[in-house]
Formats: structure tokens, C-alpha cells, sequence
């Protein structure tokens, strides 16, 4: 989520037993209803993204403007280069974990929704839900919005914008990217995949100019000093959520060609990838600058392009910051509004929030919702506060996928899984203990935001019982 701060889930998808005339074994007697019922004939939505597609969106919605920025933050924390290094490889170990573990859940459960249909199949609806609530209400309208304002600060490089005009840039591009969303999957996953790989292409660039250019800075890459363990931890949750994203492409399953396959190949390729391109950038950064000015400062990417070529690479810079931004923000878009639409298909939202265009094939009014959602945190400002309320909240959601994974495999051993997480049970248990300490951290450092987060989520129990009770009401009159 460092990534989307700083620039700042189909109809769901149960398992059936079959009825049978008590032949057969009891694995026969299983299968997901993706297996009997195609998107189109059951929602309206269409199976339209292909693995590139996929992985665009892992890659898109994590690599954001974290990257160019968190380097201060981690070596305020360690003033170490080999330290700060490790700190991004560790991260990235365990962003890949997490990819590993919704892979299994996500191949398993290959609808719309992610978590929101995880915990639901796994402890309870109203579990489901209050993760949903999260995401749909606050986690995704806020990084939206964040993206946004980040691209139009960005943008003030090259030309001179009032705090009105980067509030009306910023709405302009969550309006833009809406109505290109709007018109169909394909469009949407165009403008992804032309902006994830130019991005990505700007990131290879910066680092072969590193090695191209001579350094300019003597960068103690062997020593080990200037950090303890509190620092590295305070450095890893930095590092930890400029990885931040990867799990939205589980948020749109339901319309990815064979994602039993697509969904674990997408989240180890664009994890995998954003991963290397994090290294090598700020093994860059060390090259050229020194330790000190790094720490701080506020733009430690613009710092060292300056370092390697100039104003001209500053300029350039700036404007990869824009297009890896740009990208964060269509990612986020394109799959947010399927936990919206996948929590109303299920009847725990209005029912005209799960409305698909006969058309387009969309989930339109979601997408619409989104966008207000997202437009009304950047004209109040508050984008970045809500964002920061749930931090605690994200951890504890992170935690339960873990254990959501356990408990799926104890009461539905004979589900098939066509992807199986590795070194289980100890990668999602040591997995857990990571978020369980991050969540420690979280509420010792910030135990109002942490306080006032829960709260919010919680907010979603009167929402979810009045739903249940307007259901009931419903169907006794029907």
C-alpha cells in the first residue's frame, strides 16, 4: 500500500456437493461451480483476460510511486546499502508467500471477490464482509484517489498547478480511466498492458544507466552497521507495502481465461518481476548518491537522476513517476469494483451494484460507485487519512488470508486445488507471525489510527445485518 500512500472482489463461487447415488468417492463429489457454470451464462461478465493481461495487473497495481520514494524511509531507518537491500529482498520474499497463498485460494475459487469470497467460504459471510466493506468502501476509493493526487503533484515538474487545479487534474484522470473501464474489460486491460510495460521499461532503464554510468558514490554495499532489529522491522514495513497490490488480480479471477492456471502464473511473474526492478533501482540510488541525502530526501529517484545526468534526467524521472502512477491507478480501478460487485451479487450490497452492461460486459454501476467514492476523498483531502486509519486492519486481513488457507484445507480437503502452496503449513504460518508482528507494530506506533480503523470496519456490521434483514423480508413476502 506504500506504493498507492505515497502517490498517493461474479456472482461468488460455492462448493457443491453433488448429489449421487453413494457411488463414487467422496473427491468425485466435489467441484466449483466455475467448472459447470461459464461467466457469461451465469453473470454477464466475460473471461477476457489472458495471462498477460493478468500479470499486468499484479505488476501495474504494485510497482506505483513507492519505488521512486521509499528509499528515504528505509535508510532513515538503516544507513546501510547491503542492510536496505536485504530489507527490499525480504519484502519481497514475503510478498511472494502472500502471492503464493492466494494463488492456491485463487485457482481454488476462480471468481470474482479475492478475499471477500475467501473468508467468506472460509469462516463466515459476515467475515467475507467486513473484508469486502474494507476494500470496496475505503482501501480502494482511497488509493485511487491517492494515485490521482500523486500524478497531479508530479505534474506540477512541468507546469504550475493551485491546490483547485491538482484536485481537478486528479479527478479528471479517476473520471478518465472510469469511463475507459466502462466500455468494456479489453479496454481497460489495453491501457493496463501499454502502461505496465512502459513503466516497467522505464524502470530497466534507469537501472542500465546505473551500470552504464560511472557511480559517484563509494557505496559501502559489505558493511552491516547502523541497524538493529527494531530499525530493520520498521524498514521492512516501509519496503513491505511499496509491494503492495498484488492482490487485486484476485479481485477479478472471474474473468481470467483459465485462471486455475493464469492467477498463480500472474502473481509469481508480476511479484517476481517487481521484486528484481525494486533491487536494482535502489542499488541505483546507492551508486550515486550518498547515504545522507538519500535519508533526506523527498524525492531520493529525482536525487539520483540529477546525480546521473541532470535537469534532463530529472525531467525524465518525473515523468516515469507519472506513467508508473498512471498505471497504479487504471489497476486499481479496473479491479476494485469487482469486490462491489461480487459482494452485491451475493445480496449483501444492493442488488443493482452487481448490474452488468448487456454491452459491455462490465460491472457499471460498481465502476460508477467507485468513482465517486474516489472523487469525494480527493475534493475533502482524506484519501490519505482513511488510508492510513485501516493500515492495522490491512495486516489482520493479510494474517487471516493465512489462516483462511489452514482452514480451507481442513474443511475442504477433497476441494480441487489446482495450485498448492509449497512447505505447507509453515510458509502460511510464518507468513502469519510476519503480519502479527506488523500488526503490533501498527497499534503500538499508532493506536488511535489503529483504534479508529477497526471502527470503520466494524461500521460495516449494522450494514450487514440491515442487509440480511431486508433479504429476509424480501423473500417472506415473496
Amino acid at each position: 500500500m506504500e506504493a498507492r500512500i505515497f502517490c498517493f472482489q461474479r456472482r461468488y463461487l460455492s462448493i457443491l456437493k453433488l448429489s449421487t447415488s453413494g457411488k463414487g468417492s467422496a473427491e468425485e463429489n466435489y467441484v466449483t461451480i466455475a467448472e459447470v457454470i461459464s461467466p457469461s451464462e451465469n453473470s454477464g461478465l466475460v473471461r477476457g483476460l489472458g495471462l498477460g493481461s493478468a500479470t499486468a495487473i499484479v505488476a501495474g497495481a504494485v510497482i506505483g510511486s513507492g519505488v521512486f520514494l521509499v528509499a528515504a524511509e528505509i535508510t532513515r531507518a538503516l544507513p546501510s546499502p547491503f542492510l536496505a537491500l536485504v530489507v527490499w529482498a525480504v519484502a519481497g520474499v514475503l510478498s511472494m508467500m502472500g502471492g503464493l497463498m492466494v494463488a492456491e485460494l485463487g485457482a481454488a475459487f476462480p471468481g470474482e471477490g479475492g478475499p471477500y469470497l475467501y473468508f467468506r467460504e472460509a469462516f463466515s459471510p459476515l467475515m467475507g464482509f467486513l473484508n469486502g466493506w474494507t476494500i470496496a468502501l475505503i482501501i480502494e476509493p482511497g488509493s485511487i484517489g491517492g494515485c490521482a493526487i500523486g500524478v497531479a503533484h508530479f505534474s506540477t515538474y512541468f507546469f504550475s498547478l493551485s491546490p483547485l487545479g491538482i484536485k481537478l487534474v486528479a479527478s479528471s484522470i479517476v473520471l478518465g480511466f472510469t469511463l475507459i473501464n466502462l466500455i468494456g474489460l479489453k479496454a481497460g486491460a489495453e491501457v493496463m498492458d501499454i502502461l505496465t510495460v512502459l513503466k516497467i521499461l522505464a524502470l530497466i532503464g534507469i537501472v542500465v544507466a546505473g551500470m552504464i554510468l560511472p557511480a559517484q558514490v563509494a557505496a559501502p554495499f559489505h558493511s552491516f552497521s547502523g541497524g538493529t532489529v527494531s530499525s530493520f522491522g520498521v524498514a521492512l514495513i516501509a519496503a513491505f507495502w511499496a509491494y503492495d497490490g498484488w492482490l487485486n488480480v484476485s479481485y477479478i479471477a472471474g474473468e481470467i481465461k483459465n485462471p486455475q492456471r493464469n492467477v498463480p502464473l500472474a502473481l509469481l511473474i508480476g511479484i517476481g518481476t517487481a521484486t528484481l526492478l525494486y533491487l536494482a533501482t535502489n542499488w541505483v540510488y546507492y551508486r550515486f548518491l550518498p547515504i545522507e541525502m538519500i535519508a533526506q530526501s523527498v524525492f531520493p529517484a529525482g536525487a539520483a537522476a540529477k546525480a546521473m545526468g541532470g535537469e534532463w534526467a530529472v525531467r525524465i524521472m518525473h515523468i516515469a513517476v507519472i506513467l508508473s502512477t498512471l498505471g497504479c491507478a487504471n489497476a486499481v480501478i479496473l479491479s476494485g469494483a469487482r469486490v462491489t460487485y461480487a459482494m452485491a451479487a451475493d445480496r449483501v450490497l444492493p442488488s443493482v451494484l452487481a448490474y452488468v452492461h448487456p454491452t459491455f460486459h462490465v460491472p457499471s454501476v460498481a465502476l460508477l460507485v467507485q468513482m465517486v467514492l474516489a472523487l469525494a476523498l480527493i475534493a475533502t483531502g482524506s484519501y490519505a487519512q482513511l488510508v492510513t486509519y485501516v493500515i492495522s486492519a490491512g495486516f489482520i486481513f493479510y494474517g487471516l488470508t493465512a489462516v483462511a488457507l489452514i482452514v480451507l484445507r481442513y474443511k475442504q480437503p477433497n476441494l480441487h486445488r489446482p495450485f498448492r502452496v509449497p512447505f505447507y503449513p509453515w510458509l502460511p504460518l510464518v507468513y502469519l507471525l510476519f503480519t502479527i508482528l506488523f500488526l503490533g507494530n501498527a497499534v503500538t506506533s499508532r493506536p488511535w489510527e489503529s483504534i479508529t480503523g477497526m471502527g470503520i470496519v466494524l461500521l460495516g456490521l449494522p450494514v450487514y445485518y440491515a442487509m440480511k434483514f431486508s433479504e429476509r423480508s424480501k423473500a417472506h413476502r415473496e
